[in-house]
């Protein structure tokens, strides 16, 4: 028996507890994983902090960069810069970093029809459509939000 058919079976309540077990596990797991910042890269907390406190920045000014853009080409630009590669593994990251000039298009054009929409009234800035989508998604997973967990 698959476990879908397994799932199935089982009457609303026992789903629904099944679901409220899994997520109490993932919580608790979540907290395992995050609770002992001694374990993390203090470079890796820090980084983290810090596109926090831009993330809710720009969302505070009406998202007036496109801050996925900003980071992410910096991403891409050290591992092509990289000193300490070889050389071959340099040329392949420099293809991907070709490549990953082509995607983050995308992004450029998502952040100016956001930032249009922003400007005729039609909807917030680009920050604000990134929280919504994360709200969906989390929603989606079966995960329950804090309403100020995006909140700069």
């Amino acid at each position: 028996m698959s476990t879908v058919k397994g799932i199935e079976r089982l009457s609303k309540e026992e789903r629904a507890n099944r679901s409220y077990e899994m997520q109490q596990a993932a919580r608790q797991a979540i907290r395992e994983i995050l609770g002992d910042e001694t374990k993390w890269p203090r470079e890796l907390i820090f980084i983290g902090r810090n596109l926090r406190i831009v993330q809710g920045n720009n969302q505070f000014l009406g998202s007036p960069v496109n801050r996925v853009k900003i980071t992410a080409t910096w991403a891409s630009r050290a591992l092509v810069e990289s000193p300490d590669l070889p050389l071959s593994q340099r040329i392949r990251n420099y293809g991907g970093h070709i490549v990953f000039h082509f995607v983050l298009f995308t992004s450029d054009l998502v952040f100016y029809i956001s930032k249009i929409r922003q400007l005729l009234g039609w909807g917030g800035g680009m920050e604000d459509d990134i929280e919504k989508q994360m709200k969906i998604m989390a929603k989606d997973m079966g995960v329950q939000l804090d309403e100020n967990l995006f909140e700069g």
